[in-house]
């Protein structure tokens, strides 16, 4: 009687000799990958978050032209967007005078935009500047914590992390 032998090419190596080199690899392999999968998710869910401060300052502000709106009534309107991505409470909502920026040669990016006068929008001139801003600390609208990071590195980042805003604002006329 015949028997089939089976025949092995001579690049394959047996599978009982790769099975400890498998787990090896992807004890190598798969940090880097987790890695790179929180980071897309955490860079991910920061662009989020900073096009929805973008988007709420922006509507805040088409709503702050109207005649006889009050400022509440903007801050309102910005914390219900910002309501649909992150609890609005975490976030600084300031609605300023920005006729400052009508003056030739002031440099807003040195600007402190708290430091800018208040204004009521119900008392605005016509053709006055204001701004709505949006500031929120990074720390309290990230996506994941940092789980995996060692606890002396974890409080060195959460020192700069302090420091770390997502911000936006957006300059109108009030008509």
């Amino acid at each position: 009687m015949l028997t089939r032998h089976r025949r092995q090419a001579l690049n394959q190596k047996n599978d009982e000799k790769r099975s400890g080199a498998t787990l090896v690899e992807l004890a190598f392999v798969a940090p880097v990958f987790l890695a790179f999968v929180y980071a897309i998710f955490e860079f991910g869910y920061a662009y989020v978050v900073s096009n929805m401060i973008q988007e709420a300052t922006q509507e805040g502000a088409k709503l702050g032209r109207l005649e006889g709106v009050t400022t509440a009534q903007v801050e309102t309107k910005v914390k219900s967007i910002l309501d649909t991505v992150f609890d609005s409470n975490l976030a600084t909502i300031m609605v300023k005078n920005a006729s400052q920026f009508d003056t030739e040669g002031v440099d807003v990016s040195q600007l402190d935009y708290s430091a800018l006068p208040d204004i009521n929008l119900a008392d605005a001139e016509k053709a006055q500047l204001f701004i709505v801003r949006v500031e929120v600390p990074y720390k309290d609208v990230r996506l994941l914590s940092s789980f995996f990071v060692d606890p002396v590195e974890a409080a060195a980042a959460a020192s700069h992390e302090e420091s770390l805003m997502l911000s936006g604002h957006t300059v109108r006329r009030h008509e």
